[in-house]
């Protein structure tokens, strides 16, 4: 290949000196100098090219504009500056554009490389080089510039095939290949701490993840907790306001545990594509390769498996009852359609509606509502039974709970092995030639879907069961002791619907005339 680069490029140097269009005079007064930072270099790199063609421009007496840009050289789309120098190059706005090397422009595909071309052909716009000029309406020149695009597109698949083949062996090896790492992670080196192409905690980031830990297993939602530091003024490293959605990424991350996970997604899932990118697919937690002890984690198992939990919980609750406008939102729920109760506020008064659910034939649920305060009394006097009488006979109905998970996992993981037998069905069928390609692809797909939403949900169970197994009547009792001391002292409704939910499930009411009915489910 190189050969064959190097004969052509002779040839079409030979062919440009011997027809002279080197001596050629072009009227050049206004440029537009476009300096892009390729994947090897670094920001001197960008700058060493910059003093060139600035050094270009003033040797020529060239009044120049600059445009300045790190990113990739594959999509245009994905380069703003490239974009609007493209569309001034259209208006006709410079007499040329200088550029240490022609590929710099870009080295995407056939279609990048024809879009270039035109807006430089239709004005009758320049590319200088410190070594040449290209008038891409001159027909050598043109192919030229068709030679240099094919051979640096076909180094930028090169470069890029070993970049993804590094990252890959990288991760496997336990190093860290994904750019930024997360918060209070730095990149291999920490005061005294040095983690050879690993992480490291920052000591000072470290205490606020902690405490961002501790009050999610409190069962404080990430947005509350975002809010406590925005209010705290305790911003994120960029100095920004810490968002929901980013804690709650944090919060659920594994590498906090010590851990590099690769082979989780293959494809682009940004919203701004490149034009030939792949979609993207999500493997299952099964397919995932995940090293173990990579660097100092920022949390247990346990805490993890418990933040998880509780963010899945609440994914459940209802949209308005996550408002926590009332100390029970979201959790009374109607005994007779299971349908959550709402409320209302009277003469400074909070009451609970009658249930709203209508049933598809017309029929009204009709279970009554009542004063809140009146419900409170009984939960508040069932939780202190609880307390009192049932913490001691705990161990049978733990037991009952853990029994239950596992004949789940059991019949979630029967599923699986029958679905994967199908899916094999479904290739076999194909081979023998029973279906056609796009019914094959059809079933395929359908069969995979499946097979990956099972074994999320067999991930998830066996999670739980772990996590079930190691909460204790000891933690119970404490969860217990703590809403008990702090109940009665907290009046914010959204920290009193906090406190119930720690220990409290859901919580069924009935009502018909005097007859009422309340039954607390816990946690």
């Amino acid at each position: 290949m190189f050969f064959i680069y190097l004969s052509v490029m002779l040839y079409f140097c030979l062919e440009v000196s011997i027809l002279g269009i080197e001596d050629k005079k072009f009227i050049i007064r206004y440029v537009a100098i476009y300096i892009r930072k390729s994947r090897a270099e670094g920001m001197e790199d960008l700058e060493k090219h910059r003093m060139v063609l600035i050094d270009l421009c003033k040797r020529n007496n060239f009044k120049y504009v600059e445009y300045m840009e790190v990113g990739t050289s594959d999509s245009i789309d994905l380069r703003p500056k490239i974009c609007k120098l493209l569309k001034e190059v259209e208006e006709g706005v410079y007499d040329a554009v200088c550029v240490v090397e022609y590929d710099r422009l870009g080295r995407g595909d056939l279609g990048e490389q024809d879009r270039l071309k035109k807006a430089f052909q239709k004005s009758n716009t320049l590319i200088i080089t410190p070594d040449k000029i290209y008038d891409l309406n001159d027909d050598i020149d043109d192919t030229y510039a068709d030679l240099k695009g094919f051979f640096a597109r076909q180094e930028y698949k090169m470069i890029t095939k070993r970049l993804r083949q590094g990252k890959k062996i990288g991760a496997r090896r336990g190093q860290w290949t994904n750019g930024i790492p997360p918060f209070p992670y730095v990149y291999q080196r920490y005061k005294d701490k040095y983690n050879p192409k690993g992480i490291v905690i920052h000591d000072e980031r470290y205490i606020i993840y902690r405490n961002m830990i501790e009050e999610a297993i409190k069962g404080i939602p990430p947005q509350k907790i975002a809010e406590n530091f925005n209010r705290k003024g305790i911003l994120t490293v960029k100095s920004n306001y810490w968002r929901g959605e980013t804690v709650q990424r944090l919060l659920t991350d594994e590498t906090h545990l010590g851990k590099i996970i690769s082979n989780k997604t293959q494809g682009d899932g940004h919203k701004q594509k490149r034009p030939n990118a792949k979609a993207l697919k999500v493997f299952p937690k099964s397919e995932w390769v995940v090293v173990e002890n990579c660097h100092e984690p920022a949390k247990t198992q346990e805490e993890h498996d418990r933040i998880v939990e509780l963010i899945g919980n609440r994914k459940l609750i209802g949209t308005k009852a996550r408002h926590q406008t009332y100390a029970f939102s979201g959790l009374i729920k109607c005994a007779k359609c299971g349908h959550s109760h709402t409320y209302y506020v009277k003469r400074n008064e909070v009451f609970m509606k009658p249930c709203w659910y209508i049933n598809p034939v017309g029929e009204k649920c009709r279970n009554e509502g009542i004063r809140i305060s009146f419900i409170e009394k009984m939960v508040l006097e069932e939780i202190k039974k609880y307390k009192v009488d049932f913490i001691a006979n705990e161990t049978e109905a733990e037991n009952d709970t853990l029994n239950s998970i596992n004949e789940m996992i059991i019949e979630c993981d029967a599923n699986l092995q029958r679905q994967k037998r199908a899916l094999e069905v479904v290739n076999d069928a194909y081979e023998y030639g029973d279906y056609c390609r796009s019914e094959w692809l059809r079933r395929k797909k359908k069969w995979e879907d499946e097979i990956y939403h099972t074994s999320n949900t067999l991930y998830e169970l066996k999670k739980k069961a772990k996590s079930t197994a190691k909460i204790t009547n000891a933690d119970r009792q404490k969860m217990l002791d703590a809403f008990l001391e702090n109940i009665t002292e907290t009046t914010d409704n959204a920290a009193r619907n906090d406190l119930y939910r720690t220990i409290i499930e859901s919580i069924v009411w009935q009502k018909n005339g005097d007859d009422i009915k309340v039954i607390v489910n816990f946690k």
